[in-house]
């Protein structure tokens, strides 16, 4: 009897740790993720979990050229996942045009990918002036959260400077 009792704090100690160890890896990793990769021209930016909050989130497209987005949903949880996707440009407040409303369903610890591409040619008004540049803010919501992410059009007006060839 007396060896069980010796061993018994041994036993608390080793529960405890385990315990701590089980609250991180809830806390840290459980849960539903997104991540949103734009590639437009030469950039690409990608955009995960934590950060969304943090920063302000922007990329530029060129008059009349296209910009690619990729949005994963990671469940990282035991059950299931169901959510509506819904994807929207909007302008001075107004609704420019609904990009994608698409339902998923992603199985526990598992990822979906939902892809669009923005056509600055499509956002700009019929009457704009191309040396003008033009903001517009792209609203991703997934179910009960919304994601913000703007889109300068930027002219294709920019002065060329000629470099004079150099003698031989």
């Amino acid at each position: 009897m007396a060896a069980k009792r010796r061993n018994l704090y041994l036993y608390l100690t080793l529960a405890c740790f385990l315990g701590i160890i089980l609250i991180f890896v809830f806390d840290g990793y459980m849960g539903v993720y997104d991540t949103l990769t734009v590639k437009s021209g030469e950039d690409e930016q990608k955009i995960e979990g934590a950060n969304w909050e943090r920063d302000f989130w922007s990329t530029a497209v060129n008059w009349g050229e296209k910009a690619f987005f990729y949005y994963e949903v990671d469940n990282r949880r035991f059950s299931a996942y169901t959510a509506d996707i819904e994807v929207s440009v909007w302008h001075s407040l107004e609704k420019v045009s609904d990009i994608l409303v698409q339902s998923v369903s992603i199985d526990s610890f598992d990822k979906k990918q939902v892809e669009w591409v923005v056509d600055a040619a499509e956002l700009v008004p019929a009457d704009a002036v191309q040396s003008q540049g033009y903001e517009f803010t792209l609203y991703i919501k997934r179910g009960e959260i919304e994601r913000r992410f703007v889109i300068h059009v930027r002219s294709n007006d920019y002065p060329v400077k000629t470099v004079p060839v150099p003698p031989r």
